[in-house]
């Protein structure tokens, strides 16, 4: 009796030892040291991308930041435009948090990045990202798919791009954007299980159903296209996940003016579109919104 048990904890240690080995292969060969060939580098020829290249577009946010900031900045947006799967930083040391808020401001610079998911970073005890080692990308969709979603998507928001750029002045560009975002789409109830379609680009120009972040990208997406800037304005911190909203800036003859597609396509009635937060100064657009530190002042 007392072999047999001996046996069975024998076999149940070895048993460990073998799951421990290759748990310790894997946690190795995921977290290795970085080399120079992991590092990310932007492609000469634009030409390369396979979906976007990432050129052309107001880079707001990245203003906002500071030296290393930027590195990581730049880094993550060339290896999102490139789908790596891992890339290696050239930044010694980054905190955690600094390094999600950059995640974060790359995606709100750039709309036209439709295709990720999430990332993975090594972290120290101290908090901060161990720039030694790889980050690891994850994306919603294959260089394939997003290719196909493109080839979906481009007719209907250069038609919107193209009917912009025949109006006068800016501002009869913005107007004319705004008002054709709330007429080809309807606003989504964000559910607990969104798909990752309605938080991008995907859904207002594909779908027709789209949430604040659908509109929001949707908009800025085309003031990159059009040469005015804009960016993208998110409320954070709030208690309540649910309530977090997103909207735009936009830069009208020298001023920054905030614009709400989202909640203008709500309040739509009668087929008549509403302009109830619709270029609005900081006095008026803020007494139901929430400011974002780092926004646009003028002067």
């Amino acid at each position: 009796m007392e072999q047999k048990k001996e046996r069975k904890n024998n076999i149940f240690t070895y048993i460990i030892i073998i799951i421990l080995i290759v748990l310790g292969i894997y946690v190795w060969f995921f977290y290795r040291g970085a080399s120079k060939e992991d590092l990310v580098i932007a492609y000469e020829d634009v030409n390369q991308y396979s979906v976007y290249n990432g050129r052309n577009v107001y880079e707001y946010w990245r203003g906002t930041l500071d030296k290393n900031q930027q590195i990581i900045y730049d880094e993550l947006k060339e290896a999102f435009l490139q789908f790596r799967e891992f890339f290696a930083t050239k930044v010694d040391k980054i905190s955690y948090d600094d390094f999600y808020k950059v995640y974060n401001m790359v995606l709100l610079d750039h709309p036209e990045i439709f295709w990720i998911d999430s990332y993975n970073v090594v972290q120290t005890l101290s908090k901060n990202v161990n720039t030694n080692k790889k980050i690891r990308i994850y994306y919603a969709f294959s260089i394939e798919e997003a290719q196909e979603i493109k080839n979906r998507i481009e007719e209907k928001y250069n038609q919107i791009i193209d009917g912009a750029r025949q109006e006068a002045t800016d501002f009869k560009k913005i107007k004319y954007v705004h008002d054709k975002l709330i007429e080809i789409s309807k606003y989504q109830e964000p559910l607990e299980n969104s798909t990752q379609e309605l938080q991008t680009i995907i859904s207002i120009f594909d779908t027709g159903y789209s949430v604040c972040a659908g509109y929001t990208n949707g908009f800025k997406f085309i003031m990159d296209n059009l040469d005015i800037k804009s960016m993208s304005m998110q409320s954070v911190g709030n208690e309540d996940k649910k309530r977090n909203h997103i909207w735009n800036m936009v830069n009208l003859y020298g001023k920054w003016y905030n614009l709400d597609v989202t909640w203008d396509s709500q309040k739509t009635e009668n087929e008549e579109i509403s302009y109830d937060y619709f270029l609005k100064d900081n006095d008026e657009f803020y007494t139901d919104h929430r400011m974002q530190e780092g926004m646009p002042v003028n002067s």
